[in-house]
């Protein structure tokens, strides 16, 4: 091993990825085969969100076939982050194939079917992974969110109470608890489940939005606690909020 990969794996180890890529990019500049860099010169701009440039290096390492697991594994984490969940879902069919158990490759595929909404085959990917691993929030998360689309209100909410147990400062948790409520015209509940979105995420703009919704809605709040909430999610960029602001909130 030289001393550049030896420096490259200790900036990586050490969560210094910005420098740990500096150290790879010398490393396969000398060493264009070597792998093991590749893979984990793709790591670390995964850590630090550079996806499309991450996507790249795990790229050739499929079409080397090297690593292809891992790669194929670390180019669908990519794709999922770039919206890109057709491509995610193709690529987990084929490691499924080969291995039918993979937890990491039932979680993207699963995840990627509740935003294309493919309920009933996200539950069944999920259903499997949440066996292995009963405390995965973002595997309860995306369950309840495929059982809400599909109708299953309250077996939705308790996968999102589920999460919040496990962590209870998420969000988007109580945002999608806060919609299956106002889908089913729990108009207090739902405006009551968007203000700790909110308390959680001060510029969470759609719980802004849904909770200016649900005020409109329910007999509890003021037109004006309404028209207060889509002033701030305009002032926030949504469009829909804009939309209500301008019919409704003089």
């Amino acid at each position: 091993m030289s001393a550049t990969r030896e420096e490259a794996d200790e900036y990586l180890k050490q969560g210094d990825y910005k420098a740990a890529v500096a150290a790879y990019d010398r490393v396969i500049k000398l060493e264009p085969d070597d792998a093991f860099s590749i893979y984990n010169r793709a790591s670390a701009k995964e850590k630090m969100e550079l996806y499309e440039e991450a996507y790249d290096d795990y790229d050739i390492l499929v079409k080397k076939k090297q690593n292809v697991k891992l790669a194929m594994l670390g180019r669908s984490r990519c794709l999922f982050e770039m919206e890109k969940y057709e491509y995610v879902i193709l690529d987990m069919n084929s490691l499924l194939y080969m291995d039918p158990q993979n937890i990491e490759g039932l979680e993207l595929r699963g995840r990627s079917y509740t935003k294309t909404g493919a309920n009933v085959k996200a539950v069944l990917d999920l259903n499997q992974v949440l066996k292995e691993e009963p405390d995965n929030v973002q595997a309860l998360i995306s369950r309840g969110a495929a059982y809400a689309r599909g109708g299953m209100g309250p077996m939705a909410i308790n996968d999102f109470k589920a999460a919040l147990k496990i962590e209870p400062n998420l969000p988007v948790a109580y945002f999608n608890m806060g919609m299956v409520y106002f889908i089913y015209s729990n108009f207090t509940e739902a405006a009551e489940t968007f203000d700790k979105a909110i308390e959680l995420d001060p510029e969470y703009t759609d719980a802004y939005t849904r909770r200016g919704m649900s005020r409109f809605e329910s007999k509890w709040f003021s037109m004006e606690e309404g028209c207060s909430d889509f002033k701030k999610a305009k002032d926030l960029g949504d469009e829909l909020a804009a939309e209500y602001v301008k019919k409704y909130c003089k």
